[in-house]
């Protein structure tokens, strides 16, 4: 192997000198002072979003209260929550409106039909809550038309009503005369009443 020239070695020598420049630049300016300036702007920019969110939320509260005490002074207004105050009972009055939202779609395209129906007793509210959640859990034969149309009436409804489960499967082997193109559609649906107050328990 034959001996660098002079030239060679000055260009290995710059080149190496070239090198540790760039791991001094990186070490002390970038890893220890461009990276935590960066990791600070980050946390700035995510700072001022949280607090444009939270300025908007303050905003808007006025309002809110205003509505909500508007609400509690008008009880039939209250239009989002189902009716009555046993929770037993407006389980099963829950099942019932989500087979009559069900019905209103039955003869559209293949169909829809509940095939199994089960009103869940309603849950303690949480401390501090004023409404009480009650659930029903339902199975569906439908096709896909009615069934958009079934989940759209639940949803923008009255009294307010929320899908928490939706599961949908293509049946293997329909029935005698529920004809084709339905779908087996297991639904978990809730709504909400008035929670007993202290004084009513």
């Amino acid at each position: 192997m034959r001996a660098l020239t002079s030239r060679e070695r000055k260009i290995a020598a710059l080149g190496g000198l070239a090198l540790l420049v760039w791991l001094v630049w990186y070490v002390l300016v970038q890893l220890a002072f461009l990276a935590p300036l960066q990791d600070i702007r980050s946390a700035q920019s995510e700072l001022r979003q949280q607090q444009q969110r939270y300025a908007r939320f303050i905003a808007r509260s006025d309002g809110l209260a205003e509505a909500l005490a508007q609400s509690r002074e008008h009880p039939e207004r209250q239009t989002s929550l189902l009716p009555g105050s046993d929770p037993n009972a407006v389980a099963a009055d829950l099942t019932q409106r989500v087979l009559e939202r069900v019905r209103r779609h039955a003869d559209e395209g293949p169909g829809c039909e509940v095939t199994q129906r089960r009103p869940i007793a309603a849950a303690s509210a949480a401390p501090g809550e004023p409404y009480r959640p009650v659930k029903a859990s339902l199975t569906l034969a439908c096709a896909i038309e009615p069934l958009a149309h079934v989940l759209h009436d639940l949803e923008y409804g009255h009294p307010s009503l929320f899908i928490d489960e939706a599961s949908i499967h293509r049946r293997d082997a329909a029935a005698a005369g529920e004809g084709p193109g339905r779908l087996q559609v297991n639904l978990l649906v809730r709504g909400y009443l008035q929670a007993a107050s202290e004084d009513d328990t």
